[in-house]
């Protein structure tokens, strides 16, 4: 019991870094904001139902578009984790999910992209810009949620995929520095080694690219791809991974290999060929111990 509560309490503090780290733009290099198309959408995705005169219809605010876009945006998050990570158990996936579409996290990106500096509020919430009140970070949830369903519905041809490769490389940075970092497994490496290394085999962690600088914070991100040879493979790519190292990154690709359905044919070659080796010992041994004898 006391080993959840810290773990409670984590999430907690957690939250409240978020929410700080939601107010300093300047920590963060962003991808190019796409484009709202039609411009009278892109009018309703900033326009506050409270702001509206008594002349402008209510489907001209942000609320529908963000009624759009929130669920859009889960949807989208739960395929990318449920894809990303088949390890995770339900409970985690859905942890994760509500991690990349919560107020805290959105409101980082409105923040950024200055989508609250072009939004058109009512007296009553504008005055509380710049707090951490949850209010606050609600209303610039909710104005990135309407900016992308103003995406979707002013481009229905092209508007979901524009949407899903610029969450994805939202997104990335938030995998690679707060949710992977907290499930690496550092025994990846020797539980992989254990399960396919023999006499003969080699197992390779090579660079995957140049490291990419991260949507947050402009840091690094490595890539690493784990190779094997040996039992008639050459250079086989089990898995890739990537990290706020080389080291972590390595971790990641030896856990993604270690999830490899090719990893179960190698480990039944290295079985094979372990089993065809030891009869090979035992028989020179029973050789050298018929040559003793016979001396």
């Amino acid at each position: 019991m006391a080993r959840k509560r810290v773990r409670e309490n984590d999430v907690d503090t957690s939250q409240r870094q978020q929410k700080k780290r939601a107010t300093n733009p300047s920590d963060y290099h962003l991808p190019p904001l796409p484009v709202i198309p039609d411009p009278a959408v892109a009018k309703a995705a900033s326009l506050h139902q409270g702001a509206l005169n008594a002349q402008t219809p209510l489907h001209a605010s942000l609320e529908r578009l963000e009624f759009l876009g929130d669920a859009y945006l889960g949807f989208l998050a739960a395929q990318t984790v449920h894809a990303r990570y088949p390890q995770f158990t339900s409970g985690k996936l859905s942890q994760t999910k509500q991690f990349l579409v919560c107020n805290a996290t959105l409101a980082r990106f409105t923040t950024h992209y200055e989508l609250d500096k072009r939004a058109q509020l009512p007296e009553e919430i504008r005055i509380k810009e710049g707090t951490d009140s949850k209010f606050w970070t609600k209303i610039l949830g909710d104005l990135f949620e309407a900016y992308v369903g103003g995406i979707i519905v002013s481009d229905p041809q092209h508007g979901y995929a524009t949407v899903d490769t610029w969450m994805a490389e939202l997104w990335e940075p938030l995998f690679t520095s707060e949710v992977e970092d907290e499930v690496v497994n550092r025994n990846a490496k020797q539980e992989l080694a254990t399960k396919i290394m023999t006499k003969g085999t080699r197992i390779t962690y090579l660079d995957n690219g140049p490291p990419q600088k991260s949507s947050l914070k402009g840091r690094d991100i490595y890539s690493v791809k784990v190779c094997y040879t040996g039992l008639g493979y050459h250079d086989l790519c089990l898995g890739d991974g990537k990290g706020s190292n080389k080291s972590e990154a390595g971790y990641s690709a030896a856990s993604q290999a270690l999830r490899n359905p090719q990893l179960l044919e190698i480990m039944a070659k290295k079985k094979e060929h372990d089993l065809m080796s030891q009869a090979q010992k035992d028989r020179e041994r029973k050789d050298t111990q018929g040559d003793v004898t016979a001396a």
